[in-house]
């Protein structure tokens, strides 16, 4: 997590969204270096304890709703957590939400006098995806940019990067983008962390992926299984000091939609990594699933690629676009893309 402006990194960020004080300096800076747009994802703790407090959005967008945080120390029930971030919606003048998630559905009814746009694949919306194709290296659809149907290609695979480019769409509109800068702008952009294809010498398919939840993780094995010729290798584990139910769920969605499965520490925080592997691998022997429990993060990523060829796919997910492991309190640095190329060319 960062903050840049006009494409020039700040800082790195230890939240997500930053407290009351830091980030009204931010948008001071901001000021002064005459940013006319600021693009921020507010976290529902920051919701929740009142760093945006005082800020006034012009657009608030709600992508989806899983069981990510939930927990003592951040929401302790699924309702604290929908509450939390429906504040955001009390802030805003314009909403964009995805009529395919069963909360987002209901936002146009809880707030009947916001503008609210909706956007979506298989429900009803005002702005909807048609004839879906994903590959191992891109997603396309079509969808009304003006009055008519237009093909749209994003450089992300997934079918959650149609729902993305959707969000993205809504909000370019409401600023009167023209049709040709947002499907030029969607064909170059690139997230670090989400479905993240490495390059390396041995050309195998190695993927970084965010995906920490039991539904993110199942999209993307599933995603990947449906274009992959061979194996699916599944790099895995959940973090420490956060929902626990998720973790056997987690093994056995790794169980079933992986070919074979490493698993290993993500933030272990202050719970101990063979608790956490412990739990998540009640769930994957629920499953014919064939697996090892490698805890060193590292270790297991080389297992995973000297297991891999050229026809299969390595998928590392937990961790995304973070730089670092988080274990007894300690923030050590952990970077996947080094880490990757380097084993890579260890191996000959």
């Amino acid at each position: 997590m960062e903050t840049c402006i006009n494409g020039r990194k700040i800082k790195e960020n230890d939240r997500t969204t930053p407290e009351s004080l830091e980030l009204q300096e931010i948008f001071s800076q901001m000021v002064e270096e005459k940013v006319e747009v600021v693009v921020m994802e507010v976290s529902s703790q920051s919701l929740k304890l009142h760093r945006v407090d005082g800020c006034d959005f012009d657009i608030a967008v709600f992508t989806n709703f899983s069981e990510d945080h939930i927990s003592k120390i951040e929401h302790p029930t699924m309702e604290d957590y929908l509450q939390s971030k429906l504040k955001l919606f009390q802030m805003c003048k314009v909403g964009i939400v995805n009529s395919d998630d069963v909360q987002g559905a209901k936002i146009p009814r809880i707030f009947p006098d916001k503008d609210i746009t909706t956007f979506g694949i298989d429900n009803f919306a005002n702005v909807m995806a048609r004839d879906v194709t994903v590959t191992n290296t891109y997603a396309d659809f079509k969808v009304k940019l003006t009055d008519r149907n237009e093909r749209v290609k994003v450089g992300i695979p997934g079918r959650f990067s149609v729902y993305n480019s959707l969000a993205s769409i809504c909000v370019a509109k409401k600023f009167d983008i023209s049709p040709e800068i947002i499907k030029d702008a969607l064909l170059e952009v690139r997230v670090p962390g989400r479905s993240e294809m490495i390059d390396n010498k041995l050309e195998i398919p190695i993927m970084i992926d965010y995906a920490h939840t039991p539904e993110s993780l199942e999209s993307i094995l599933k995603t990947v299984k449906i274009y992959t010729r061979g194996k699916v290798i599944c790099v895995f584990g959940c973090g420490g000091n956060r929902d626990k139910a998720k973790r056997p769920i987690m093994g056995e969605i790794a169980g079933r939609a992986s070919d074979y499965t490493f698993i290993t520490t993500d933030n272990a925080r202050g719970e101990k990594p063979e608790d956490i592997a412990s739990q998540i691998e009640k769930g994957i022997k629920k499953t014919k699933g064939k697996y090892s429990v490698v805890l060193d993060r590292k270790e297991a990523i080389r297992e995973a690629i000297k297991m891999a060829n050229k026809i299969d796919i390595v998928v590392i997910a937990g961790k995304g676009h973070e730089l670092y492991q988080e274990i007894n309190g300690e923030k050590i640095p952990f970077n996947e893309r080094k880490i990757v190329k380097e084993i890579t060319n260890e191996i000959k």
